[in-house]
């Protein structure tokens, strides 16, 4: 008499193989997926920052908007962990901003960073009506975005005052 071979399925050792190789790719590429999303975060996180800098420097181009030189504040904050990475827009500088339609309401809302670099940077983007660094004796002033934080818009971690 001869036995039918019932060859249905897999071996209990060809699996473990199988599972091993699978661990070994996760161990492997894991890291790598990882560095890709935080750099993508980070991209993503310094178009939003460029977006309100350019909003602030139209603000700031812009003739028929006049902006009180002392007593209001335009700035941008971005926030840290404990509330989620939010970027707020200080009330007098939404306010220019949803009036001339720079930035929509909602846009102000829901801004959020993503990525660790930014979402510890306690960074501040002010428009200050100064005379411009490095500028000579007498010069005028003018309204500039003035960063503070410590982080620039390459994601780098820098310390400035």
């Amino acid at each position: 008499m001869k036995k039918e071979m019932n060859n249905k399925g897999f071996s209990l050792v060809e699996l473990i193989i199988v599972i091993a190789i699978m661990v070994i790719l996760i161990a492997v590429l894991a890291p790598q997926y990882l560095r890709y999303v935080e750099k993508s975060r980070v991209a993503s996180d310094q178009n939003t920052i460029v977006e309100y800098i350019n909003a602030m420097q139209t603000v700031a181009a812009d003739p028929e908007i006049t902006l009180a030189e002392t007593g209001k504040t335009y700035s941008v904050t971005i926030g840290g962990a404990a509330d989620n990475g939010k970027i707020t827009v200080s009330g007098d500088l939404a306010e220019v901003l949803k009036n001339y339609a720079i930035l929509d309401q909602n846009t102000m809302d829901n801004s959020r960073v993503q990525s660790t670099a930014y979402m510890g940077s306690n960074g501040v983007y002010t428009l200050t009506y100064k005379v411009p660094d490095g500028a000579a004796a007498g010069a005028a002033k003018m309204w500039i975005v003035v960063p503070t934080g410590n982080v620039d818009l390459s994601g780098a971690v820098v310390t400035t005052p």
